[in-house]
């Protein structure tokens, strides 16, 4: 079976989800022969590092601005048509030509509707499968030619289901993260007697400015700080050796260590970092969203009481940390809810999806 995984650098969590989401198929079926394209990357090769910046520079700095136009799309409903579809459209022909798969599985909406129009045009019955990376039922994510929907929640399936999408398409497996985040029965013992905290800030780096944020954090005898930045050179420069308390790290492949060694994990709350930290069996702390998808996120984890939101304000925001980490009942409590709410997960949703595409023929495929 070969299986072709669309999707894109667009703050870096679709793309983390299309490389997770295959290495649990693999672990599934270690027979399985898995691509992963970049659409972008594969459409327009030369433009595709200037499309992302545009992205990054948007929601850094305008993030107004993008939430109006994702609320827009919202009310234009499911089945969105893309900007230059027909050039998409002949582009993911000769990819589906170049790759031959069995099946074309999208971590993102562009993806999803670009294979949607495509098989509406084509008659084609390649069974496409959309993975939603948010705690979200956009009618981004919503395409008549999608086959099978991994959700994140079941909250999202209600949602979706509200939008017309028929149940039975639709599978609960939590947003995608590696396998290495799953933590066992046993946490690591704390030696120093200290609170760990660790902050990121996402596929972008976006972490705090104010040197008054870190000098507080450095000063609190009871706090043990990891940040890691990440691919934000400059932010790393600025900290990195700085402060006696805190160990500032850049990019690393070993975020799930980091995470399972943590007390609660400060972020800003993408799809992926809520799930890696659900799997890490740690509380979330976020820094307030300003994009919608980021907003959804928080309701959630405030909803499900594995987390709080902090103060906007520096030194509001040190003391608030402070004074969570110290109260060991809600830090119980938030870590309860985590391992409450990870259990609600069916870890077997890949293998019933595989089975599906590997069934008899039509088995997945909606026409």
């Amino acid at each position: 079976m070969k299986l072709l995984f669309l999707t894109g650098k667009f703050g870096m969590g679709h793309y983390s989800a299309a490389f997770s989401l295959a290495e649990r198929v693999s672990r599934v079926n270690p027979e399985a022969d898995i691509v992963i394209r970049d659409i972008f990357e594969y459409a327009m090769p030369y433009y595709s590092d200037k499309v992302y910046h545009a992205f990054g520079v948007m929601v850094t700095h305008c993030s107004g601005t993008y939430n109006k136009y994702y609320n827009h799309m919202e009310r234009k409903g499911p089945d969105l048509k893309p900007v230059f579809l027909p050039w998409f459209l002949k582009k993911i022909k000769n990819l589906l030509e170049e790759e031959q798969p069995d099946a074309v599985i999208s971590t993102l909406p562009l993806c999803s509707q670009i294979m949607s129009w495509y098989k509406a045009v084509t008659g084609s019955r390649m069974p496409l499968i959309t993975c939603i990376t948010d705690i979200s039922s956009h009618s981004e994510w919503i395409n008549g030619a999608t086959d099978c929907y991994l959700v994140p929640d079941r909250m999202v399936r209600s949602k979706l289901t509200e939008k017309g999408v028929e149940e039975t398409k639709i599978y609960v497996y939590g947003i995608p993260v590696r396998p290495e985040f799953d933590y066992g029965e046993e946490r690591p013992e704390e030696t120093d007697g200290k609170k760990h905290i660790l902050i990121m800030g996402g596929g972008l780096g976006i972490l705090p400015e104010s040197n008054e944020f870190y000098e507080e954090l450095n000063a609190s005898g009871h706090i043990r700080v990891t940040v890691i930045t990440g691919k934000n050179q400059e932010i790393y420069k600025k900290l990195h050796g700085k402060y006696e308390n805190i160990d500032v790290i850049g990019y690393t492949n070993e975020v799930y260590r980091y995470m399972q060694e943590a007390d609660v994990v400060i972020s800003k709350p993408g799809g992926i970092t809520l799930f890696e930290t659900i799997h890490a069996g740690t509380p979330l702390l976020v820094f307030e969203p300003f994009l919608q998808q980021e907003i959804n996120n928080t309701g959630f984890i405030v909803g499900r009481g594995i987390g709080m939101i902090l103060e906007k304000n520096p030194m509001d925001c040190v003391r608030e940390i402070s004074k969570i980490v110290q109260d060991d009942t809600l830090l119980d409590t938030m870590k309860a809810n985590v391992d409450r709410l990870k259990r609600e997960y069916d870890q077997t949703v890949i293998g019933q999806v595989l089975a599906l595409i590997e069934g008899p023929e039509g088995a997945l495929c909606t026409g």
